[in-house]
């Protein structure tokens, strides 16, 4: 994990986290492995999350957790792939994966879940024939833009994609023109994978009256000032995705020790340490093909977003309980004022 550069901050949340999972280690008597846990720090940097990973194998450590980084996990997944020890990712999110195997593990999975989640929910759950895409130029864009597709494709039989369009995140203007143009072409269902500054452009376009377009957003762009711009006409056709929540006896552990709500890094932490310290004694032994194998198997996990079970997305292996969640507008209760919630 980063304890310096510029990646230290995420750092810090997700080693919160682990040390909450430690410490529940430590109460336990009879187990019959002894944990030892070694830190090392990545600097934030693609060759300090590579030199770590390699001074941690080269210690003999079956198991390794991290790093937090987009970049430096899409580095590093080739080189861990190629190696005989674990790997558990805390999140993937807008890593680029390039291959998986069998020793590679994570808590969240890719960011593109949210692009298979929103295109279902438009297709199957909505019955919505007709969809576009919205996207900022990177791979990160156009992974989200296909991963919407195929699931939308994938539906039900007829339905189409009516135009995809690349923008630079900077227009917000652009991002309307381009909505305005998708919806004249049919489009009942927008994707959206850009900054909130676009993503309000868009909104703006949902809250006209006599729109019947509905609108998904990303976690990039989850900000009160979007679910605004749909205003009340729109507000039912507006739709994001993002992480679950911490919530539970995890959550409050972590406000008791740090006086502060956890973040998902905190969690996606927490969790990777749980499910390396219980994979371990569920194993046979006590090598890492030994302890994959058990991880594999791993399920009643008590997770810090509840209570999950391992399972696969894209042939990488996560906790299903970590992964992204389709997010609904609701009202606060004796209350004028909407908020993101509708988390189950």
């Amino acid at each position: 994990l980063p304890a310096t550069g510029p990646s230290k901050d995420v750092g810090a949340e997700v080693r919160r986290g682990i040390s909450i999972a430690q410490a529940e280690v430590a109460k336990r008597t009879g187990d019959p492995r002894v944990f030892e846990w070694t830190e090392k720090d990545t600097k934030s940097t693609e060759p300090g999350a590579l030199a770590a990973f390699q001074e941690c194998f080269n210690d003999g450590h079956p198991i390794i957790i991290g790093p937090v980084h987009p970049a430096a996990v899409t580095a590093l997944i080739p080189v861990a792939a190629a190696h005989q020890t674990v790997l558990i990712i805390p999140e993937i999110g807008a890593a680029v994966p390039s291959v998986w195997s069998d020793n590679l593990f994570a808590i969240a999975p890719p960011a593109t879940q949210m692009g298979r989640i929103a295109g279902a929910d438009a297709r199957q759950g909505r019955k919505l024939s007709k969809a576009g895409v919205l996207h900022v130029p990177s791979v990160f864009g156009e992974g989200l833009r296909d991963a919407f597709s195929k699931a939308f494709l994938d539906g039900a039989p007829g339905g189409s994609i009516v135009g995809t369009k690349e923008l630079p995140p900077d227009k917000p203007e652009q991002w309307a023109a381009a909505a305005s143009a998708l919806i004249a072409q049919g489009a009942q269902a927008l994707f959206v994978v850009g900054p909130p500054d676009a993503s309000k452009a868009v909104a703006t376009l949902i809250a006209e009256p006599a729109s019947k377009t509905h609108a998904w957003f990303v976690d990039w762009s989850m900000h009160p000032p979007v679910l605004a711009a749909a205003g009340e006409a729109g507000r039912s056709r507006v739709h994001w995705v993002n992480r679950s929540v911490t919530r539970g006896e995890f959550e409050a552990l972590y406000v008791e020790r740090y006086q502060a709500r956890p973040e998902y890094s905190a969690g996606s932490g927490y969790d990777a340490a749980t499910v390396a310290t219980r994979a371990t004694l569920a194993a046979a032994g006590p090598y890492w093909e030994e302890i994959a194998a058990a991880l594999r198997e791993l399920k009643d996990i008590p997770s810090a977003f509840g209570v999950g079970s391992m399972g696969v997305y894209e042939d990488l292996v996560y906790e299903d309980v970590a992964g992204y969640r389709l997010i609904e507008p609701t009202r606060l209760p004796e209350s004028e004022e909407w908020i993101f919630g509708g988390f189950e």
